[in-house]
């Protein structure tokens, strides 16, 4: 399993003018949520904790030290993000073990869109994530659903998405993600008008 290392500094000191200290020289605020424990304040160097999201996924597994040696194996569980800017304003990690089951969302992604332009069909979009259980190591950053065989008036169901090993749904198999129409074409009604003059 690739995992990624991030080095974090843990927040004794959780007043507003040390937050605001660590903001300017570049940390991103967070806590771990861990079972049965206190909470532990920390933060990270934004710009690695954005390269690790990226190397790795979003749901995968970090390792995080602190300046004490302390080792935290997290997954993210929370962000919140600027609106402006898209920057990540907080994280919240949630400890784990490489051996008990935990639940996450993980994104659909549709692919073969393209397919569905040239048939003059429309994607209705009723899920953008999937709830799942299953070993935080083998849960996926996302989740793929094929639209290249669709037609007009078909229904994607959960119970049609093929898993990864040891990942299971934590909704219904009757729960419905998408849904295929036809896209209809309107006559323009100025050329309507147009057509009633030249008659």
């Amino acid at each position: 399993m690739s995992q990624g290392i991030l080095q974090v500094v843990v927040r004794d000191n959780v007043s507003k003018s040390n937050n605001k200290k660590l903001r300017k020289e570049g940390y991103l605020l967070g806590n771990i949520s861990r079972k049965g424990l206190d909470s532990v304040a920390i933060a990270v160097k934004a710009d690695q904790f954005r390269k690790a999201i990226k190397q790795y996924g979003k749901n995968a597994v970090l390792k995080l030290q602190t300046q004490d040696n302390d080792n935290y194996n997290v997954v993210v569980k929370d962000s919140q993000v600027a609106f402006k800017d898209f920057q990540f304003l907080h994280i919240d990690f949630q400890q784990i073990s490489l051996t008990e089951e935990i639940k996450l969302d993980v994104a659909i992604k549709f692919i073969g869109q393209e397919f569905l332009e040239s048939k003059r069909l429309l994607l209705n979009r009723l899920m953008d994530a999937i709830p799942v259980s299953g070993l935080p190591q083998n849960i996926p950053d996302e989740i793929e659903v094929d639209l290249t065989n669709v037609s007009a008036g078909d229904s994607i169901y959960i119970r049609d998405i093929q898993f990864p090993d040891g990942i299971t749904p934590d909704v219904e198999g009757e729960q419905m993600l998408a849904s295929i129409s036809e896209i209809k074409v309107q006559v323009a009604e100025e050329e309507t008008e147009e057509n009633q003059a030249e008659e």
